[in-house]
């Protein structure tokens, strides 16, 4: 398997665990999107350190990505219910199988940050949650 594909294998094992959840209406992972139908949790990649772990050998990708998850289009009466605990079931979605359904060695949360999300000039409210999935690669 390319470089590729075990990158993208990651975050195609993360949508399908997301999607296996009934809080979530829907996922995006890499697609133009509108923000009907929420709770919507939007999966985007970020900057992935790669390093070697030994010459000539296997590659360690730090493969980070966040989901911005969007659930109220209006203030939520209460945060631990109408948002947290949607961004909680994100996280255990995620962690129910850390290997990511094999394609990684690790993956684990790095940050979550409930608030407001602005999208398309808009204001929501849910959150973000960071991941770093583990890779290794052999070229």
């Amino acid at each position: 398997m390319g470089f590729y594909e075990s990158y993208r294998a990651v975050f195609e094992a993360v949508k399908a665990a997301l999607q296996a959840k009934e809080t979530i209406k829907s996922v995006v992972l890499g697609e133009q999107f509108t923000v009907g139908g929420l709770p919507k949790a939007v999966i985007n990649a970020e900057p992935a350190p790669v390093e070697s772990l030994e010459m000539g050998g296997t590659l360690t990708v730090k493969v980070n990505f966040s989901v911005v998850v969007v659930i109220l289009e209006y203030e939520p009466k209460d945060w631990i219910t109408d948002i947290i605990s949607v961004m909680g079931d994100v996280v255990d979605a995620v962690l129910a199988d850390r290997t990511l359904a094999g394609t990684a060695k690790d993956c684990f949360p790095t940050g979550f940050s409930p608030g407001e999300i602005r999208f398309q000039y808009k204001l929501f409210y849910g959150g973000v949650i960071r991941f770093q999935a583990v890779v290794w690669y052999v070229p």
